[in-house]
């Protein structure tokens, strides 16, 4: 999809409504219930879905990774090896999770929204929204 005038992409309604259910359906496969959020580049929310068992915590903590690692431009798993490594900064940061399971979403290396996973171990959340990230180029309608 292509954004008049400025000619940068930009993920719609739609396809972060793909995105959060195949991350739901994906998770259900593996036997994880989880919650998962997709955020335009601003951070704002797209699309939500959680999984019937899914933990309530989840729901808050999939939409914060998904903001954080738009924020940051980075995969999440990188802040909480820092945490991890005693570097507590992030800690100190509103409205930032640093743990693994939020990715950013780029297309031609343009930020055009982030992922957010959450319900299962964090690491088992860094894998599925990792995964389910690699599925954007893919989605229907979507024209870099």
């Amino acid at each position: 999809m292509q954004m008049p005038e400025t000619g940068l992409s930009r993920l719609s309604a739609s396809q972060a409504q793909q995105l959060v259910q195949s991350a739901l359906i994906t998770g259900l496969d593996e036997g994880l219930a989880v919650s998962a959020a997709a955020v335009d580049s601003s951070g704002h929310l797209l699309a939500f879905a959680r999984a019937d068992d899914a933990f309530l915590g989840s729901i808050d903590a999939s939409i914060a990774k998904a903001r954080t690692a738009v924020y940051f431009r980075r995969d999440t798993a990188a802040m909480q090896q820092a945490l991890e490594q005693g570097k507590t900064a992030y800690l100190a940061l509103a409205d930032v999770l640093p743990l693994e399971g939020g990715v950013p979403l780029l297309v031609g290396g343009t930020l055009v929204g982030g992922l957010g996973i959450s319900g299962a171990a964090s690491a088992q959340d860094g894998v599925l929204a990792r995964a389910i990230a690699s599925l954007l180029n893919s989605l229907s309608g979507w024209t870099p």
